[in-house]
């Protein structure tokens, strides 16, 4: 998603997020897909006013969608993978404060947007189906993106602790 700095059909949200993701894969090198520079772009603008992102607990939002059925259950499911995507690549000293590994986040977000496709498949929507099992296998390269575009840390503690996270 290239966008002009200036266009007034364009949010000055998409546009800042935009320049956000592109100096994140230019820090990670990494050239993202169309689609996923987009679906990332989204992903943050959607969640840019959810104070709630950090403190719900991916676990149990991913088991009430599976009781969930039909468009409910799998907006339930996309929101937990996005949630997971942001907390891995952005906050992934979150998982410390939690007692849970960093590897937790990605394992919830992949296994979110993985049941999620395979819920659209079963369902009739294969186009969405392939774009969500993509998002499963590519969450790494998002998570290194979002990583990328994390302030530089203020000390060495701060530095140890994200080393650390990363470890685990």
């Amino acid at each position: 998603m290239l966008l002009a700095r200036q266009n007034p059909y364009v949010s000055g949200e998409v546009a800042l997020f935009d320049t956000l993701v592109r100096a994140g894969e230019e820090k990670a090198s990494v050239t993202l897909p169309h689609a996923l520079h987009g679906f990332l772009v989204d992903c943050l603008v959607e969640h840019l006013r959810d104070p709630e992102i950090t403190h719900d607990v991916l676990a149990l939002g991913f088991l009430r969608a599976v009781e969930l059925s039909g468009e409910k259950g799998n907006v339930v499911l996309k929101r937990v993978g996005d949630e997971a995507l942001l907390l891995a690549g952005l906050f992934p000293e979150r998982a410390l404060r939690l007692r849970v590994s960093v590897r937790y986040f990605r394992q919830m977000g992949q296994s979110a947007y993985g049941n999620l496709s395979a819920k659209l498949i079963a369902g009739g929507k294969p186009e969405r189906s392939h774009f969500y099992n993509t998002l499963a296998r590519q969450f790494e390269l998002l998570e290194k993106v979002l990583g990328a575009v994390r302030a530089t840390p203020e000390s060495e503690w701060d530095a140890f602790r994200r080393f650390r996270a990363q470890l685990q």
